[in-house]
């Protein structure tokens, strides 16, 4: 029972990030730290239920999300990534463990690469109306004039939350 409410907490968590990133392109640091935070809660509610994780295996999960958290801090220094994402991904990881990482990591991906083409593509049907200065006035503005910012801003914890949707699952059927 009560893992099964920390797991629902967790998935209300990836709602929460997926209504954030859509509507202010932000994943606050509260979310991140809430997302990690509940993960030890997690372990203790399974000790309480009597099916203990080998302290191994949190060990690999502390690792792996680590060991992840530093990549994701090297391409935010290149500025490929935004940083609630070097924040978020890790405390998802950390959910995901060495059973569900690589799987979380390809979901992440695979949908990332789809929410990214939909919206270029919406980005880019954008400028093409954006042409016309004005109907009575036939000048056309240069597409360098869009906001280059708005091209860039990509909700990626959308699809973030999406792997952690996976987790969630897979946890939720492991443990019933």
């Amino acid at each position: 029972m009560l893992v099964n409410i920390t797991l629902l907490l967790f998935a209300s968590l990836m709602l929460w990030a997926t209504v954030s990133d859509i509507r202010y392109y932000i994943l606050s640091n509260k979310l991140c730290l809430v997302v990690a935070l509940l993960y030890p809660i997690f372990i203790t509610t399974l000790y309480i239920s009597g099916t203990p994780l080998a302290i191994t295996y949190i060990g690999y999960s502390v690792g792996i999300s680590l060991v992840i958290f530093l990549a994701l801090v090297a391409l935010f220094a290149l500025g490929l990534l935004g940083g609630g994402d070097v924040k978020f991904i890790p405390a998802v990881i950390l959910w995901a463990g060495p059973a569900h990482s690589l799987q979380f990591l390809i979901i992440t991906a695979i949908s990332g690469g789809v929410i990214s083409m939909i919206y270029l593509s919406f980005f880019y049907v954008k400028s093409l109306n954006a042409t016309k200065s004005s109907e009575k006035i036939n000048f056309s503005m240069p597409i360098s004039m869009i906001s280059k910012n708005e091209e860039n801003k990509i909700p990626y914890g959308v699809a973030i939350s999406i792997g952690g949707f996976y987790v969630a699952f897979e946890l939720y059927n492991a443990l019933n």
